[in-house]
């Protein structure tokens, strides 16, 4: 980006004494040090290259465009360098304040929500080994209050289907729709239950349905065609027996 220097009643070619010089031809460098480079990428004010700076015939500096990137320039005409400031920052910053998106930080912005809450229709990448999301609820062995939702469905007035802080889930449907299905492509433990904490072994569970359809349940199952009645297999009777036991003797 080149700057627009000069065309000011300030920028003036003069002596030490501070008398002006018209028409004095003066060169342009990088810096006020010793070691500095002269710079001769320079262009005017309509877009001409030049390598040197001419003052007009009343001493005064005409604007031009710097080197790219340079934001101070000085300018020697004989007496020394000094330096001279850009005289277009007033109208850049202008631009900038009423430009759409001066910062970039607003497609940063759009573009980190649209990463992490998409729109209908987006794509989340769930990395590998990571959790995606983690909502923290009341900690320190505290339950959940069992009123606030980590998820909800609603439709404005009614709540449906809702994860509750205290890790319990109600599946209400609206309308008449099947209010669960699962589905799974593994085979072994279909579901699951625990009396505890949750884990993928069988191993302490209390009720499992396997992916062939079986169902193991280490306490008492009761329905209306079942009644209470017990059946056992095995080569002695089952202990205690009551009245509708059913025992099937092998071995």
């Amino acid at each position: 980006m080149r700057y627009l220097f000069g065309g000011t009643t300030d920028t003036a070619a003069e002596t030490a004494t501070g008398a002006r010089l018209p028409n004095a031809v003066g060169t342009v460098w990088g810096s006020g040090t010793t070691d500095a480079v002269q710079l001769t990428d320079l262009v005017d004010i309509n877009g001409n290259p030049m390598s040197l700076i001419t003052a007009d015939k009343t001493g005064m500096l005409p604007a031009f465009y710097g080197p790219d990137g340079y934001r101070y320039l000085w300018v020697d005409f004989g007496a020394g360098r000094y330096m001279v400031v850009p005289t277009d920052t007033v109208t850049r910053l202008d631009e900038h304040l009423q430009g759409i998106d001066p910062h970039g930080d607003r497609s940063y912005t759009n573009s980190v929500f649209d990463r992490a809450l998409p729109k209908a229709g987006g794509t989340v990448e769930a990395p590998e080994q990571r959790n995606w999301l983690t909502v923290r609820v009341p900690g320190n062995g505290a339950p959940g209050d069992g009123e606030g939702t980590v998820y909800q469905l609603t439709d404005g007035t009614t709540p449906y289907t809702r994860l509750f802080n205290n890790g319990a889930l109600h599946v209400d449907t609206m309308g008449a729709p099947t209010s669960l299905a699962l589905g799974s492509t593994a085979t072994g433990n279909f579901i699951t239950a625990h009396n505890g904490r949750s884990a993928p072994s069988p191993a302490g569970s209390v009720f499992t349905v396997t992916s062939d359809g079986s169902v193991i349940a280490a306490g008492t199952v009761t329905g209306r065609n079942i009644g209470t009645a017990r059946v056992f297999s095995g080569p002695t009777p089952p202990p205690n027996p009551q009245v509708g036991d059913v025992w099937v003797k092998f071995g």
